[in-house]
């Protein structure tokens, strides 16, 4: 017996082994499974069978069999059996192309030392990266509520004085719908379109309705309202107002009756008539007193005087509560302008090396000119690294003009962005040219200016192409950049981790620089263009750098447009946030420009009467 003639094995494994074989040859006996994966594999391990749980019984050895069968199937050649771990189950499916889900350990591999005492004096750096939205190409940009989502003072008002049940305009044409499923946009596709826009409607309503009850009562978190609205509340009556002055520190609540498959089902009472049902509407009851004094109404104000110009009162206190580090005069300045002043500097940076990379290929008159594509692909992707999470690196108006009407972006500072990226762009062009001079002299005793101007501006390249091929060419090209800019900044579709959006920026423009440079040149930026054309204007180069009308029709109305037309594109068929007005009804985008175009008009003074004040 294997006892008497090996006595130095003990007498447990043996036994535990004889009953895994004999356990396994029942099991063979009912699957048509070979015995060799039979004896490998658990009932209770869906894995691999080293990594399941040894027990007392089995002992050490069982694991030393076990290691010596894997190892010598191995040498053997034999493929194991047993089943393999795929990347999504070690990973528990949290892994990106980026690479895998950084640990505890990786993240505090990379933080920096931080000497004791260090936040005491500049307590800026322990504040978080996000303490102010900032429209940036290196990361998602921000969730930001826009003056169209908010209904205005008189729309309040006239909400107050017409108030309108849960659902109304749904039941207006016989639907039977949950006012929550509306809130949580739970709409059915139809044929009917009008039945889709009343739902729409509905929760557009419910959804304001509540968003401002909690601001008005002074809730600035971004929770989700406590209380939900029943179906029982179909029924038109009046809330309590939230501006009494009893319980001004509740929430409006309405109370929850049972679902109408919970009435229905038991014995109790039925519904009451007109329950949630398709008949008309009755008529709306007759206010109390104290609804229609309007002197006791006071409604807490929501104008310019509360909160400053693009900045919504639910971000107005992140941006009062941020800390900075002024140590000088010089200090102050910056943190004041510290956006524009980034802005430049990025601009510089890539403009600099472009330049200086389209100067290298014709001055050498040899090489690949796609050489000056690849530089401005990885210069762009510099300028996004220096300043992309100060100003967001837009280093071109069109983005800037583009992120403030789909995104959000605060037009307050649009003009000293325009001035930041124009000044930034009209320095490179003479930083450029000073480190070329003497090149350049070279260049021009034995060739015309065309090779030299063509490196700064950009032009139509060749004799036969036209005004509107080359206008589209900045369209298109401007469009696709857009798509791919909102495409990483959409936090909702697939952006990409590790700091890669300022790469995947540059390969971007490497691309479209290859596919559209032949024929223009490839602006897509009216700062790129604009700013070295006054350059050049001052190191005397002729006029005709504006007489052809490109420079206006190309890098400014193609680059603009195609920003507008990509964003479009991208927002109708994928983006879901309320900031954009693709998103929210054109009313409310109309009325809140018309508003601000009101603003300017008071601050300007134009158009003001005869002996009028000013505001």
């Amino acid at each position: 017996m294997d006892g008497e003639d090996n006595p130095g094995r003990p007498r447990a494994v043996s036994g535990a082994r004889s009953e895994r074989e004999q356990s396994g040859r029942q099991r063979s006996s009912t699957n048509p499974v070979s015995p060799t994966r039979t004896r490998g594999l658990e009932e209770d391990d869906p894995i691999s069978p080293p990594r399941r749980v040894q027990t007392a019984e089995e002992g050490t050895e069982a694991e030393g069999l076990r290691r010596r069968s894997s190892a010598a199937s191995r040498r053997s050649g034999v493929p194991s059996l047993a089943p393999r771990t795929t990347l999504a189950q070690r990973t528990t499916g949290k892994f990106t192309l980026a690479g895998p889900e950084e640990t505890p350990q990786y993240k505090l591999s990379q933080e920096p030392f931080v000497a004791p005492g260090y936040g005491d004096l500049n307590p800026s750096y322990e504040q978080a990266n996000n303490a102010k939205p900032v429209w940036s190409l290196a990361k998602p940009l921000p969730r930001v509520v826009r003056s169209g989502m908010v209904p205005t003072r008189e729309e309040l008002l006239q909400a107050r004085q017409n108030a309108e049940m849960p659902a109304e305009n749904s039941q207006k044409l016989g639907l039977d719908v949950d006012p929550n499923d509306l809130e949580l946009g739970k709409i059915d596709k139809t044929a009917d379109p009008r039945k889709m826009a009343a739902q729409v409607e509905d929760a557009r309503l419910q959804r304001e309705q509540n968003f401002m009850n909690k601001l008005l009562n002074g809730e600035t978190t971004s929770q989700r309202p406590g209380s939900r609205i029943s179906r029982s509340s179909s029924i038109r009556q009046r809330r309590p107002s939230q501006w009494n002055n009893q319980d001004q520190d509740q929430l409006s609540t309405v109370e929850e009756r049972e679902s109408q498959a919970s009435v229905d089902d038991q014995d109790g009472p039925k519904r009451p008539p007109g329950y949630f049902s398709n008949d008309p509407l009755g008529a709306v009851p007759e206010e109390p007193e104290d609804y229609q004094d309007e002197g006791k109404f006071e409604f807490p104000s929501l104008d310019e005087a509360t909160c400053p110009e693009d900045l919504h009162p639910l971000i107005q206190e992140l941006v009062e509560d941020e800390v900075h580090n002024n140590h000088t005069t010089w200090s102050v300045i910056r943190t004041h302008h510290r956006e524009a002043l980034a802005e430049a500097l990025a601009v510089f940076v890539q403009l600099t090396i472009g330049f200086c990379a389209d100067l290298s290929v014709t001055i050498a008159d040899s090489g690949n000119p796609n050489t000056t594509d690849w530089a401005w692909g990885f210069a762009t992707m510099i300028g996004i690294y220096i300043s992309g999470g100060i100003s967001g690196a837009h280093m071109n108006p069109a983005v800037t003009i583009m992120l403030w009407f789909y995104r959000g972006f605060p037009k307050r500072l649009m003009p000293e962005y325009f001035a930041a990226q124009f000044i930034g762009a009209f320095c490179a062009a003479l930083v450029a040219y000073g480190i070329y001079y003497e090149s350049i002299q070279h260049y021009l005793a034995t060739n015309t200016t065309t090779g030299i101007v063509t490196s700064f501006v950009t032009s139509q390249r060749e004799t036969w192409i036209s005004p509107q091929t080359a206008f589209f060419n900045e369209f298109v090209g401007t469009a696709l950049l857009c798509v791919v800019i909102l495409a990483l900044g959409d936090d909702q579709n697939a952006p990409p981790g590790a700091g890669m959006n300022s790469f995947i920026i540059g390969l971007i423009i490497t691309c479209l620089s290859i596919s559209f440079a032949y024929q223009t040149g490839a602006a897509f930026n009216p700062s790129r263009d604009f700013g070295p054309r006054l350059a050049l204007l001052a190191m005397g180069y002729s006029g005709e750098l504006f007489r052809n009308a490109y420079w206006f029709y190309g890098p400014w109305v193609g680059a603009i447009s195609g920003s507008f037309g990509g964003a479009f594109l991208y927002d109708f068929f994928i983006f879901t946030g309320g900031e954009s007005p693709v998103n929210y009804p054109w009313e409310r985008t109309e009325r809140a420009m018309k508003k601000s175009g009101m603003k300017w008009k008071r601050r300007l003074r134009i158009g003001k009467k005869k002996g009028e004040k000013p505001v």
